[in-house]
C-alpha cells in the first residue's frame, strides 16, 4: 500500500504541531489548540486509512542487488501501542516493487524477557549468514518494561531462528553507567545497531539506553563490543552520555534508532527524539521550528567509542529532517560510483513506512574537508555558511515514491 499524495502533504503541513504535552495543564491556550488541531486532522486521516496494518521502525539491508526491509507490525487501537509488536520482512530489486515476506520473528510466550513484544534492531550479513540483532520486551509487569537484546540467524533471510533463549546483552543492576529512567520507570535497552570497525575487525553495537543518574533526563546511546559478531559483547562507557556539568540541561529522555555512518576519518551518529520527551529548559534555547518529532540528530566523533559531540553546538539538526514527518530517520547506502544514500523512516502520525527513493542524502565537504549531509523538501540549493546550513534531506523528483506497508 502506498500512501497517497495528498496523505503525504498534510503530514508535512502537521508535523510542527504536537502530538503530546509533558504537561497540559502548564502551556498555553494556543499550544493546547495546536494539540487538538493535530489530533483531529490525525484522526481523520487515519479513519481513510481503515484496514491499514500499524507498522514502524523500518531499517534495510542491502545484500548485493536484492534490498531486504525489516519493520515492526502492531496491532491498532492497542494501548499503548508499542505493547505488541512482531517483525515482518519484504524484499525489493529496485526499492519501489516490494514482495511481502510475512513474519519473520514473533515474540516468544517462553522467555519472559522477550513474551510480549520484538523490537527494532538491525541486520548483517557475514559468511552466507544474516545476523539479526533485535530488541524484545516482556509481556506482563515486570518485563512490560524492561527491554533486551537478542539475536536471531538465518542462512536463506527468510528463516530465522534465536541465537538463544537468554539476552544477548542487558546491563546487571549494578552497572556502572546504565540504569533504569526515573520519569517513567522503563528501562530503555533498544533499538540495537551493529558497526564493524575495519581497521580492528571489532563489532561495535551502539543502544538507545538510559544513563544513571538525577532527573528525568537520562537519554544515552550505550556502547559495546565483541570480537566477534555473535558475541560476547563487553558493556563500554556510553558513546553519548548526560555530561556532569550540565545534568539540568540535558535535552533527550531517550536517543532512539542511533546509526553510526563513517566517512571521511569522521563517525557520524544520528538519532531521533520524540519532541513531547525533551527536556523543556532545553527546548526554550533553541529554535523552536527546527525541533519536531521528525527531526534527525547529528553527532561526530574521531573515534568510534566517541565521546560523540554535536555536528555544531549551535544546530545540529539535519536540516529538512523536520519537515519530513517521517520519525526514526536512516540512511543507507545505494551506490558506490558514485556515491549515493536515501533516508527513509516511517510516518510516525500513520504508523506507515516510507522506504522508497523518495528522500536524497547528500554528502558535501567544507574547504576544511568537513562532512555535510543534505537532506531538502523544497529540492533548493543553499549556500553553505556553517555545518548545518547545508545539511538537507532532498526528494529525489525523478524516481518514484513508494510506501510500503505488509497486509
Amino acid at each position: 500500500m502506498r500512501l497517497k499524495p495528498l496523505h503525504k502533504k498534510i503530514i508535512t503541513y502537521l508535523e510542527p504541531l504536537p502530538t503530546g504535552l509533558q504537561d497540559a495543564a502548564k502551556v498555553s491556550i494556543i499550544e493546547r489548540g495546536k494539540l487538538r488541531i493535530s489530533e483531529t486532522v490525525t484522526g481523520v486521516l487515519r479513519r481513510s486509512r481503515q484496514g491499514a496494518p500499524m507498522i514502524w521502525d523500518p531499517w534495510i539491508l542491502k545484500d548485493g542487488d536484492v534490498y531486504r526491509l525489516f519493520y515492526l507490525k502492531g496491532l491498532e487501537k492497542q494501548i499503548p501501542w508499542w505493547t505488541i509488536s512482531k517483525i515482518c520482512g519484504a524484499i525489493s530489486t529496485d526499492l519501489e516493487h516490494w514482495q511481502d515476506l510475512g513474519t519473520l520473528l514473533e515474540p516468544n510466550p517462553a522467555n519472559d524477557w522477550e513474551s510480549g513484544r520484538v523490537c527494532a534492531g538491525c541486520t548483517y550479513t557475514e559468511d552466507g549468514v544474516y545476523y539479526l540483532f533485535y530488541s524484545a520486551g516482556g509481556k506482563e509487569p515486570p518485563h512490560l518494561r524492561n527491554e533486551a537484546i537478542g539475536l536471531a540467524t538465518s542462512t536463506d533471510g527468510l528463516h530465522f531462528s534465536r541465537y538463544s533463549h537468554h539476552p544477548l546483552l542487558i546491563p546487571d543492576n549494578d552497572d556502572p553507567w546504565y540504569g533504569r529512567s526515573n520519569w517513567t520507570g522503563h528501562f530503555h535497552w533498544r533499538d540495537p545497531y551493529i558497526f564493524k570497525e575495519e581497521q580492528t575487525g571489532k563489532y561495535y553495537m551502539f543502544i538507545c539506553a538510559s544513563s544513571k543518574g538525577t532527573g528525568n533526563f537520562q537519554g544515552c546511546v550505550g556502547l559495546a563490543v565483541s570480537e566477534k559478531i555473535s558475541g560476547p559483547y563487553k558493556l563500554l562507557p556510553p558513546a553519548i552520555n548526560v555530561p556532569v556539568d550540565a545534568v539540568e540541561g540535558w535535552p533527550y529522555y531517550h536517543l532512539e534508532r542511533p546509526q553510526v555512518i563513517y566517512k571521511n576519518g569522521k563517525y557520524n551518529l544520528f538519532f531521533s527524539c520524540f519532541k513531547e520527551f525533551f527536556n523543556l529548559k532545553w527546548l526554550e534555547q533553541v529554535k523552536p521550528k527546527r525541533v519536531t518529532n521528525s527531526s534527525l540528530y547529528w553527532y561526530v566523533s574521531d573515534n568510534v567509542e566517541g565521546p560523540y559531540q554535536p555536528i555544531n553546538n549551535d544546530d545540529f539538526i539535519v536540516r529538512g529532517s523536520e519537515k519530513t514527518g517521517m520519525y526514526g530517520t536512516n540512511f543507507l547506502q545505494i551506490s558506490t560510483a558514485p556515491e549515493e544514500y536515501i533516508a527513509y523512516g516511517w510516518y510516525h502520525r500513520l504508523h506507515a513506512l516510507e522506504v522508497s527513493s523518495a528522500y536524497r542524502v547528500i554528502w558535501h565537504n567544507t574547504s576544511q574537508d568537513q562532512n555535510y549531509l543534505s537532506s531538502s523538501l523544497q529540492g533548493d540549493r543553499c549556500q553553505p555558511q556553517s555545518h548545518l546550513d547545508t545539511l538537507e534531506i532532498s526528494p529525489s523528483q525523478s524516481l518514484r515514491r513508494s510506501v510500503v506497508a505488509s497486509d
